[in-house]
């Protein structure tokens, strides 16, 4: 999963917190994120999956569903599509990074359990991921993403733990608003003229 990077804050601190995981989508260095406990940061260290280091900065948050998008300081770095996340049905199974398969980022398979009703919203899935896999993509049988991994709780109808994952299709907006706009639509004009 070349498209995975690991993320920490830019500040040094002495005690470092473990890298959040994110995913980048689009050929401009867009990455989507949790953004629970990344911090209030705005400058971050975005670790590639070929080892390379390089700056990010925050450009848009969404509390309310505990995302946010960061921008690298350069273009062309490998992506992971978006799909539909309206389309998952209970019982589809799908791939996510988890504590199943460590540092290495290959995908290991879960089961779709809930896709809203009871979960806030949310997609569940049978997985539980490593702290530092919170972050990363859930990915349909196509290899697009279609949820950004948030959590991991109990669940409140047996005894085993679920992950939970915000749908794709409640962030596309957000991420619509923090790419750069074409001149004309600032201006408002059709472009061509």
């Amino acid at each position: 999963m070349r498209a995975v990077v690991d993320i920490r804050p830019s500040q040094r601190r002495e005690v470092q917190p473990p890298p959040r995981r994110g995913f980048i989508v689009d050929e401009l260095g867009h990455i989507l994120t949790s953004d629970h406990r990344l911090g209030d940061a705005t400058l971050y260290e975005v670790t590639l999956s070929d080892g390379r280091t390089l700056g990010a900065t925050v450009v848009a948050r969404d509390r309310l569903n505990g995302i946010a998008v960061l921008r690298l300081a350069r273009r062309g770095a490998p992506a992971i599509p978006l799909g539909e996340s309206a389309a998952l049905a209970v019982g589809d199974r799908v791939l996510a990074i988890s504590s199943e398969t460590g540092a290495d980022r290959t995908p290991a398979a879960a089961t779709v359990l809930a896709t809203g009703a009871g979960t806030g919203g949310n997609l569940a899935i049978d997985l539980t991921p490593m702290p530092e896999g919170v972050g990363g993509p859930l990915l349909n049988h196509l290899g697009a993403a279609i949820g950004i991994l948030i959590e991991s709780a109990p669940s409140a109808a047996s005894q085993r733990r679920m992950t939970y994952a915000v749908p794709i299709d409640r962030v596309k907006a957000l991420l619509r608003n923090a790419r750069p706009r074409p001149m004309a639509d600032l201006l408002g004009v059709p472009e061509g003229r």
